[in-house]
């Protein structure tokens, strides 16, 4: 059977398209939630800056765990802790900033597609927290977080998030 060549160029033109693909798929609504494939999707977010970094820490604690770390932020360097949740069961969380007495609350979207950057100088411990999610059932998802130091130069936006600007 020989196929004809207007049908066989639309073919190879649709096979193609769906080769050449190099975005991140997003999840989606009805598909089953897999978290390496949140991971992996997290850390392309948490790369995804053109900003020169060095990251000192990082973590990727399950939703349902949550999250509570005391950062140790001296030096004399800027730092900027950024954060992405990706769950198909949660839309939002809290994040909690806390320094000395200043405390700063920041929504998390959960969709697997932006981070949350905070912005602070160097100085004592930052304390970041989001708490855990009580329930019948244990949420699916997971908070994949970094500390990064920048150069003074390289900050963006507001230079402490935590104190406000």
């Amino acid at each position: 059977m020989r196929i004809p060549k207007p049908l066989l160029a639309l073919a190879i033109a649709a096979a193609l398209a769906g080769c050449t693909s190099n975005e991140t798929p997003a999840y989606e609504p009805g598909t089953e939630w897999e978290p390496d494939d949140a991971l992996r999707n997290a850390q392309a977010i948490l790369k995804d800056d053109d900003v020169p970094t060095n990251r000192i820490k990082s973590g990727a604690p399950h939703l349902a765990s949550g999250l509570n770390e005391t950062l140790q932020t001296g030096g004399d360097k800027p730092y900027r802790f950024d954060i992405v949740c990706d769950s198909g069961e949660v839309s939002k969380v809290t994040l909690v900033v806390t320094r000395s007495t200043s405390r700063r609350q920041f929504g998390v979207a959960c969709a697997g597609t932006d981070a949350v950057r905070v912005n602070f100088p160097a100085g004592p411990p930052v304390t970041v927290t989001v708490p855990p999610l009580a329930g019948k059932t244990k949420p699916q998802g997971l908070l994949v977080w970094n500390l990064k130091v920048l150069e003074s130069a390289d900050v963006h936006g507001c230079a402490n998030n935590i104190e406000g600007c």
